[in-house]
């Protein structure tokens, strides 16, 4: 009676455990499939409505040849800044207002390029997140360098997760400088921290991570490459910003970052009462005075 009592007790625990490996694994697999899917939003608003003179360009990304669209924004000709967004916004991103920020670093007298990434605004492919930016990043420095720019008058300015893609082009891109606002310093706080904010508790998407990872590399190929273990590979000058507010990405992380750059030039910036990638909407004039102010520093400027 014992011993059959005691394999009783042994098939249920099994067929529990089963059963919660089970439902770990579906839940692994769904958390992922929503966490890397990006919806597709239409451009709401157009540069011309604030007066701007655009150009209408298409060009593909590196190495798959996407057809990527985007606006390419004439000033003096030397300097150009690419702006890659964050999440899955488009060129026109309302959190930021790329759309200022384009007139003003016009204004300034640097040409810029704002694009979709794959599967974003009126590019084509399919989106996914932290993924594909070697690619997408790459067309647009490849565009700009058919257009006869030295790779050392190519700034990037990233915001978010795009910040994020930045840094890590920046590893092995030839390009002149990065700027990147809110950029995390490891997936897995950034992940955590985004759960945090629909009340998901910390614990238990922590205890998740190990199985979200392995259904990232299962179903999409994904490595996990943290900024913080790359950050010292970027030979470029590189400027941190981080807003005060800002509820994804710590002071403490932007910080690290800022330590763990080997870069002989980098700054770094805390704007404060500001929340996540919204410093330029609270502070326009300062943002951009910093922005041109680095960048005059390494001599990439076009101002005379």
């Amino acid at each position: 009676m014992i011993i059959s009592n005691l394999r009783t007790r042994t098939k249920v625990i099994a067929t529990v455990f089963a059963g919660l490996i089970i439902l770990y694994t579906i839940a692994s697999f769904v958390g992922t499939t929503c966490s890397f899917r990006i919806p597709r939003l239409p451009l709401q608003e157009s540069l011309s409505e604030i007066g701007l003179q655009y150009e209408e360009v298409n060009f593909q990304s590196r190495a798959d040849r996407i057809n990527l669209a985007g606006w390419f924004l004439k000033s003096r000709g030397e300097q150009v800044i690419i702006v890659v967004n964050g999440g899955f916004q488009n060129r026109v991103d309302d959190n930021v207002d790329t759309v200022g920020l384009a007139r003003d670093l016009v204004s300034r007298g640097y040409d810029l390029l704002l694009f979709d990434q794959r599967g974003r605004g009126n590019s084509e492919g399919k989106g996914r997140a932290l993924s594909y930016f070697d690619n997408d990043i790459g067309g647009a420095v490849d565009y700009l360098l058919d257009k006869s720019y030295e790779p050392s008058h190519i700034a990037i300015l990233g915001f978010c997760s795009g910040a994020f893609s930045t840094l890590l082009y920046a590893t092995h891109g030839e390009i002149g400088a990065i700027i990147v606002d809110g950029c995390f310093a490891t997936i897995e706080g950034m992940v955590v921290r985004q759960a945090a904010e629909r009340k998901i508790p910390g614990f238990l998407v922590e205890s998740f991570i190990p199985g979200l990872k392995v259904a990232a590399g299962v179903m999409y190929g994904f490595r996990t490459v943290e900024p913080i273990h790359e950050v010292n590979k970027i030979h470029c000058p590189v400027f941190f910003i981080h807003e005060e507010k800002d509820d994804l990405v710590t002071w403490k992380e932007t910080k690290q970052l800022y330590a763990a750059a080997q870069n002989p030039v980098k700054e770094i910036w805390q704007v404060p009462g500001a929340l996540h990638s919204q410093a330029y909407r609270d502070y326009p004039d300062i943002f951009v005075d910093r922005i041109d102010n680095f960048l005059t520093k390494l001599q990439v400027n076009v101002t005379p």
